[in-house]
């Protein structure tokens, strides 16, 4: 008995310490109009387990609901969403499924001109369609040249995830009741505590910050 309590009290500093980050966060605002709740999905796998694919490992998914207050209408336009990595200074306005996985894919080239190997995040400017990333950022073995153009195809690029990403997104429309979806953001490899989501103009903003939970 006397060997066996100092293994067991071991054994669980071990687990305790090896306790992962909670990857799936979830914040809360509000301003006078609305109440605005965002869960983050920032890694492969959890966009995996929410999607059944990771998109390419390109994106972060965001779970959006909106709530109006007072019985008020509300407008709800995805242009009004963006997502900043505050530690790269990169930022991305929601990407619509044909940017995704439409016959208007965005095809991203990367091009490190370093000696390292760690992957490049988004850095491309992109207008229109209702979706862009913002740009700044590199890897940290040297600069890199990220590119994206998009596909001139006959047919999408995947037909059925194009189908399952419209389907799951967040609507826009003006209504006077709660609403609820996804959203798309073309940032890779971002520390949750580095995500900042901003709704909203000048006026009435809400901003969100994503705090990493012990599991």
């Amino acid at each position: 008995m006397s060997f066996r309590l100092p293994a067991l009290i071991f054994l669980a500093a071990l687990l305790f310490q090896a306790a992962p980050k909670k990857t799936v966060v979830t914040a809360h605002g509000e301003n006078q109009d609305i109440i605005l709740t965002v869960t983050v999905y920032t890694t492969t796998e959890d966009v995996k387990e929410l999607l059944g694919g990771d998109l390419g490992g390109h994106y972060i998914v965001a779970d959006v609901k909106v709530e109006p207050k007072y019985g008020k209408d509300m407008v709800i336009s995805h242009d009004d969403f963006v997502l900043r990595d505050m530690d790269a200074v990169e930022k991305s306005t929601p990407f619509e499924p044909s940017q995704i996985a439409g016959k208007a894919a965005l095809i991203i080239v990367r091009n490190e001109n370093g000696t390292g190997n760690q992957p490049a995040r988004p850095t491309f400017g992109i207008g229109g369609m209702g979706g862009g990333a913002g740009s700044g950022g590199s890897t940290n073995n040297g600069p890199t040249n990220v590119k994206a153009k998009m596909q001139n195809a006959d047919e999408p690029k995947d037909a059925a995830l194009e189908k399952l990403l419209t389907d799951k997104m967040l609507p826009e429309k003006k209504t006077d009741q709660p609403a609820a979806g996804l959203l798309y953001f073309a940032l890779e490899k971002v520390k949750v505590k580095n995500l900042q989501l901003d709704y909203g103009g000048k006026e009435n903003r809400i901003t969100l910050r994503f705090k990493e939970k012990e599991k």
